[in-house]
């Protein structure tokens, strides 16, 4: 299993949970110490690291070797990695616009491009691409990210019809508000956020990583094994209203 982002969030919690279930899992991240951090997390033996920027397609195409030369093949990919710069269509630089779509969208494309070979070669396998619920239900100032987000789920949906012929399933799962740095990031700057977002979910709270892992791990480990080119919300229920 190859887990991009794996240093943090809900990347962090998906190699955690596959490595404790037994699976052996090649994390990649862009941060050497993000990454040794979440690796001392997992308590499986078949746990390697692999520093790369996952915008950078020779980093990714390495990484994806090297994790098949330390694993001996290949059999599932979580790409979990994104980011978000905010900003409307009006205000988003083109630098901005290029680096949210490069981190959410084409760092998808660069690992898929080097892992599928693999997959074809061991007769099936799985991929996850972590979009976002801004994908499906727009917010204010993201452009670029809902823009790339909402890419990624056209992407998934054409590789599951491309590649279920070969045994590979493709599915799209989307976060809604989880607890991961990133959101606390913006609870830091919003004291007043977190109760009023809290009060919107019909579950009246926030996700948890291991929340959206636990789907995860049931998509690339073949629990359901007939589901394919589908687009998964993890929201509490906050898509409903």
């Amino acid at each position: 299993m190859l887990v991009t982002g794996a240093g943090s969030g809900i990347g962090r919690a998906c190699a955690v949970r596959l490595a404790g279930a037994g699976h052996p899992v090649a994390m990649v991240d862009r941060a050497a110490d993000r990454l040794a951090a979440a690796a001392a997390e997992c308590r499986g033996t078949q746990v390697s690291t692999h520093v790369a920027d996952v915008t950078d397609p020779v980093a990714v195409a390495d990484a994806v070797a090297a994790a098949v030369a330390t694993h001996g093949g290949l059999a599932a990919v979580a790409n979990v990695a994104g980011a978000v710069r905010a900003g409307t269509a009006v205000d988003t630089s083109d630098a901005d616009w290029r680096w949210t779509v490069d981190t959410n969208l084409s760092s998808a494309f660069y690992v898929c491009r080097a892992a599928l070979p693999h997959l074809l070669r061991r007769g099936g396998g799985a991929v996850v691409n972590v979009a976002s619920l801004t994908a499906l239900r727009p917010m204010p100032d993201r452009a670029a990210y809902a823009a790339a987000k909402g890419g990624l789920i056209a992407f998934t949906r054409q590789l599951a019809l491309e590649y279920g012929p070969h045994g590979i399933t493709v599915n799209t799962v989307c976060p809604g508000a989880i607890r991961t740095p990133l959101l606390a990031e913006r609870f830091d700057t919003e004291p007043l956020a977190e109760a009023e977002l809290r009060g919107r979910i019909p579950l009246r709270r926030l996700g948890e990583p291991a929340e959206v892992a636990a789907l995860v791990q049931l998509l690339v480990t073949g629990g359901c094994g007939y589901l394919t080119g589908q687009t998964l919300v993890v929201d509490g229920g906050l898509s409903l209203v």
